[in-house]
């Protein structure tokens, strides 16, 4: 009997979140280099997912794109061109994940500062929302977007002593205990500077400056979906993930150049708003239910 009471233990701990973490998928904009796809891999197996051409890469004056900025949801991806090349973006695109292999627009917004490049994306991490840096080439300044509608929701926050050519930026978790206290963002201070330092949510400087190990020039930037470590781009050709502190854990090469990546994070958008995918699901919370039944009803005939 006591054997039986503690495998049904064990087996509500695995429900309760004692399984295994899923694999962590990272897209990768190419399109800083020409107007080149969106690809995704599997950064836990090193494996690639899927790639495509966005329809923004496909569409800009002059036939040159700049993909600056990129985030991503379970559902779809987020990203930005600079039309030209170089020069301000249109807006916020929307297209499906669709596995990785993508698909045609499903949304768009307008540049929140218009005549002006967006320089990256990030989904935030408490709410599913987007942030959205724009300005550039001037000071960075950061709007908080909806992130199924788009409607602007808040700001501009300006980060201070960004140079306007940053290219690495996100989101950091709300009392993120592997990060300063108070920290709202991180970013680097130049077009590939490898110098990363910590915003609080009125764009202070809080902490850094610091450097992605191993890296010359670093570029794109994003959080864990668990909050538990950052991953760059890192000249050009490979993802790094490292601590909150910059300590290195891990390396895998992209196979090709690359600007801005995306971690997949566990938020589907729908309807006005996000809702996030790390909750049990409904049939997990029935077997669970069933699990704490079966331990009462153990415990009476003890």
């Amino acid at each position: 009997m006591k054997k039986s009471f503690v495998a049904c233990i064990a087996a509500a701990a695995a429900l309760c979140g004692g399984a295994a973490q899923a694999d962590v998928l990272i897209s990768n904009n190419s399109a800083a280099f020409g107007n080149g796809p969106i690809s995704t891999i599997d950064f836990t197996t090193n494996t690639p997912v899927g790639s495509f051409i966005p329809d923004g890469a496909t569409n800009c004056a002059g036939g040159s794109c700049n993909g600056r900025g990129l985030a991503l949801v379970q559902n779809q991806f987020y990203y930005t061109e600079l039309n030209g090349g170089f020069g301000a973006s249109d807006g916020i695109h929307i297209a499906p994940f669709n596995g990785g292999a993508g698909g045609h627009d499903t949304g768009f917004a307008a540049n929140p500062i218009p005549g002006t490049g967006i320089s990256d994306l990030a989904v935030d991490p408490n709410s599913g929302n987007l942030w959205v840096l724009a300005g550039y080439p001037g000071v960075g300044q950061a709007f908080l977007l909806n992130g199924a509608t788009l409607a602007l929701i808040s700001g501009p926050v300006t980060l201070q002593g960004l140079n306007s050519g940053t290219d690495g930026f996100t989101v950091i978790p709300a009392g993120d205990p592997g990060a300063p206290a108070g920290a709202k963002f991180l970013a680097n201070t130049g077009d590939a500077v490898n110098n990363y330092e910590y915003f609080d949510a009125a764009g202070n400087v809080i902490g850094g400056p610091l450097k992605v190990p191993g890296c010359g020039a670093a570029t794109g930037a994003d959080i864990a979906p668990d909050g538990n470590s950052l991953f760059f781009e890192c000249n050009f050709n490979s993802i790094v993930q490292t601590d909150l502190s910059f300590n290195f854990i891990k390396t895998v090469p992209i196979g090709g150049l690359g600007e801005d990546i995306a971690v997949q994070q566990p938020f589907i958008c729908v309807g006005a708003g996000c809702t996030s995918t790390s909750a049990p699901e409904p049939a997990t919370l029935s077997i669970l239910g069933a699990s704490l039944l079966g331990l009462g009803a153990l415990r009476r005939r003890r």
